[in-house]
């Protein structure tokens, strides 16, 4: 078993386990909150007057030859809570827009990468609900295709140490290994490729105001025929990856859209809001694309936000760029028609056309 206690343990100076800054003297006020509210509500459960109830949903990731990336958040409230959107806490009855996150919940990840061997390592949602995490563990020639990462929670780290505090729900979740027996990989953008998100209509400043106290979680809804299409595209040998801007905080309505509209699994990458979209997708394809070797890549998107700048920048540059096979975008109605500059990019509108794209693949 390899074991990593702690943020940063000491034997791991100098390895980058998170790209998210941190902002030290707002870590020591949010945790000073948050001890005095963990204490009351401590006081409260011994007294069986409150029973607090929290859930950990794991989010599908990845391990490849060089690293594995782990992610996870917490929130307050059962997994019926928060999907049916019953807040426990007045404010977020209010500003149903923002999804109630728990801070400096310290959860363990275990991961089995083969026989008898097992990683693991602790780490905090600290002062924004989720954990993200880039371990130095790599791909083995025994690992699976895939792995279930196993999440348990150790406490609310508070001034006074960590502290035990109600009952959790914990949602597991798979780790897809990217081996040598991929030989596919498709990058699938979410919002208005596979979903209809429209777009236009909900990131106006009045309908940004209005679903923060109204919500917007339940417009989900999957593009006609994309379930299907995804569902053939799911073989042993092709690996699919979502990447998306939805942020962390909206994980468990994503994953549920993904589930219920039977959509393959795969390693979903949601949004830290610290960073643009564009950065947030450009870093996620670095990432991966460093890691490919003799597969090919599709790039999946939309023409509702900036899919074909970001994929055709990732896709020019050098190093990366032999490994894109295609870039096959989705014209949605009402936006400009983007303009093609390669033979690999395609622009798309209906199911069929994009089929015809996957054709190695389906026919395989």
């Amino acid at each position: 078993m390899v074991s990593m206690q702690g943020d940063k343990p000491p034997h791991l100076r100098g390895v980058r386990l998170s790209e998210i800054p941190q902002i030290p003297w707002l870590e020591k006020l949010v945790r000073a909150v948050k001890t005095l509210e963990v204490l009351l509500f401590k006081i409260l459960q011994i007294f069986d007057l409150y029973r607090p109830q929290k859930l950990i949903v794991g989010i599908p990731s990845i391990a490849t030859r060089n690293f594995t990336l782990i992610q996870a958040a917490v929130y307050n409230g059962s997994q019926e809570e928060v999907l049916g959107f019953k807040p426990r806490r007045l404010i977020y009855r209010i500003l149903k827009g923002l999804p109630d996150l728990e801070l400096f919940e310290r959860v363990r990840f275990q991961l089995s990468v083969g026989e008898n061997s097992l990683r693991s390592v602790e780490a905090s949602t600290r002062t924004r609900g989720f954990i993200q995490l880039q371990l130095p563990w790599s791909v083995t020639s025994k690992a699976p295709r895939v792995s279930r990462l196993k999440l348990s929670p150790t406490g609310v780290e508070t001034l006074v140490g960590s502290i035990k505090l109600g009952e959790y729900e914990v949602l597991s979740a798979p780790v897809f290994f990217l081996n040598d027996k991929i030989k596919h990989i498709i990058i699938s953008d979410i919002d208005d490729t596979i979903k209809e998100s429209h777009i236009l209509e909900t990131t106006g400043m009045k309908q940004i105001v209005s679903s923060l106290f109204r919500g917007n979680y339940y417009r989900y809804e999957a593009i006609k025929g994309m379930p299907e299409l995804y569902q053939g595209l799911d073989r042993p040998d092709t690996l699919i990856i979502y990447l998306t801007s939805t942020p962390f905080q909206l994980a468990p309505f994503l994953l549920k859209f993904l589930r219920d509209n039977r959509f393959p699994e795969g390693p979903v990458f949601p949004r830290w809001l610290g960073y643009r979209k564009f950065n947030h997708k450009f870093r996620v394809l670095n990432k991966i694309l460093s890691q490919i070797q003799n597969q090919k890549v599709y790039l999946v998107g939309d023409s509702g936000e900036l899919d074909l700048q970001i994929y055709r920048r990732i896709s020019e540059t050098p190093k990366f760029g032999e490994g894109v096979s295609k870039i096959l975008i989705r014209h949605v109605p009402g936006t400009v028609l983007p303009k093609l500059k390669s033979s690999r990019e395609l622009l798309f509108s209906d199911i069929e056309e994009l089929k015809e794209q996957f054709a190695e693949i389906l026919n395989a």
